[in-house]
């Protein structure tokens, strides 16, 4: 989640420029051991048999989780009934399946946002479901949800679970759930609001206790997702996918998307105006109350999309939705979507720069955050050519931090993951020289490409620029 204040006011690389810089070789040297586990297996992003420097991303797993969500949202868009059907095979035994109830969150709930799931089963003989609270807002069902099976099941065991919930949409505010009404009408929008299956592989599940303040503090991994949403036939719906209008039932309306790797959705329902562009080959759907609000994030967009391109590689979608609702804040990303509570063109940027760095190079937000925050922040700085805050470098801390340790320092958690991140980012790229160093960066895109990365695969990416790997350590970004 990005706030505004937090944001302040290079050429293109050919493949072969990036290709004969880039001599970091990708070893198995990132990923810990997962709960209870003695060693720490390679991580699929850290495979051997991959080339030292891709060219061009790595594909998802082919096992990865498939993932059908329903929302059925209610006609004055203050509920939304649920379902979800996750089918995945784990890559180590496993006693129970957890999922992650974001929308409990303490901040979140204060707005009157809940989720509650009424049915949760799974196959195998599994149990009933058992919440545990883990930093959720006490008058919630708890953060974390549990289905535990009556034995061990072993690695390499297909499951399939079944939940069904229902999400009241709390008054507007900023935050990833919310409806407000204006004179044209409610608008609502809801993302991580389904249970989260809080797995990754090569570690196990995540169960870090929920936030106290509003960031992210998820860990999931990219799955093939097929996405239905049932909706006032009157409003227009934005979600991640660009979900389709179908057939019509009565005053509702039936939209649906399927994506072929997305680690969570964002949907967004209201009487949007909607502008439809063409950035390349990436399909740019924009949404906003107003016309002229609309009209200003497009070029914005756009801008965004092809300079980021040029830095990082292709954009990794094939189409990007933005809902620009009446609300203020910042923006919130999803894969695929992203979600303004603002006009600013540097959350613009920031945003789309997500597309990147967590919906396809993943990473722990509970325990790395800054791999995606400081990227994100860092390429801000170099789209727009501003140089990071004056002192943002020496500010005390660490920035590869758990998210919890910080409590409810909303402040420290902003500076130091944000600008301390980036401006280390900065500093490094300065060290190595930008060249080498957007070469290094590039390689670690395609080969963490749908995979949950550690700052220890950043690392190997930069093993050969000892000054950039000097600069980082030095601020605390890879312990």
């Amino acid at each position: 989640m990005r706030g505004s204040a937090w944001h302040r006011a290079v050429g293109t690389l050919s493949l072969a420029v990036l290709l004969t810089a880039c001599t970091a070789t990708h070893e198995g040297q990132g990923h810990r051991a997962g709960p209870g586990s003695a060693t720490s297996p390679s991580s699929p992003s850290s495979d051997p048999a991959q080339p030292s420097c891709p060219a061009s991303y790595v594909p998802p797993r082919a096992d990865r989780p498939r993932v059908a969500l329903t929302f059925a949202v209610a006609p004055d868009l203050a509920t939304v009934r649920g379902t979800e059907r996750i089918t995945f095979t784990p890559d180590r035994s496993i006693t129970e399946l957890v999922f992650r109830l974001t929308a409990n969150t303490a901040p979140t709930a204060a707005t009157g946002t809940k989720i509650v799931v009424t049915s949760a089963q799974a196959d195998h003989d599994a149990g009933d479901a058992t919440f545990s609270p883990d930093g959720a807002d006490p008058s919630t069902q708890g953060g974390l949800l549990h289905i535990p099976f009556r034995r061990q099941l072993p690695a390499g065991t297909q499951v399939t679970a079944d939940l069904a919930f229902t999400v009241t949409l709390g008054d507007g505010s900023f935050d990833r759930i919310g409806r407000v009404d204006r004179s044209a009408g409610p608008f609502a929008w809801f993302a991580s609001a389904h249970p989260l299956l809080a797995w990754e592989y090569g570690y196990g599940w995540h169960t870090e206790p929920m936030l106290q303040f509003a960031a992210e503090s998820a860990t999931s991994e990219a799955m093939r997702t097929d996405l239905t949403v049932r909706a006032p036939a009157a409003d227009t719906v934005l979600a991640s996918g660009n979900p389709t209008t179908g057939e019509r039932d009565g005053e509702m309306r039936i939209w649906h998307t399927t994506l072929d790797a997305a680690r969570d959705v964002s949907v967004a329902i209201g009487p949007f105006q909607v502008s439809d562009t063409k950035v390349g080959s990436v399909a740019l759907r924009i949404g906003a109350p107003t016309t002229e609000i609309r009209d200003m994030l497009v070029p914005e967009f756009r801008r965004a999309i092809i300079e980021l391109s040029r830095r990082f590689g292709p954009f990794p979608f094939p189409s990007l939705s933005v809902a620009r609702v009446p609300e203020e804040g910042g923006g919130i990303e999803y894969p695929g979507a992203i979600q303004m509570l603002t006009s600013s063109d540097l959350v613009a940027v920031h945003e789309t720069a997500h597309q990147w760095f967590y919906a396809m190079v993943g990473d722990s937000q509970a325990e790395h955050a800054w791999l995606d925050e400081a990227f994100a922040t860092y390429a801000e700085q170099l789209v727009d050519n501003t140089p990071p805050a004056p002192g943002d470098l020496r500010l005390r801390g660490p920035v590869d931090r758990p998210t919890a340790d910080y409590g409810a320092d909303e402040k420290d958690y902003y500076r130091l993951t944000y600008g301390k991140g980036a401006a280390a980012l900065r500093a490094a790229r300065d060290a190595a020289g930008p060249t080498a160093f957007d070469a290094a960066v590039r390689c670690y895109v395609n080969a963490n490409a749908w995979r949950i990365a550690e700052p220890s695969d950043l690392a190997n990416a930069l093993r050969d620029l000892p000054a950039a790997l000097s600069v980082l350590r030095t601020a605390g970004a890879l312990r």
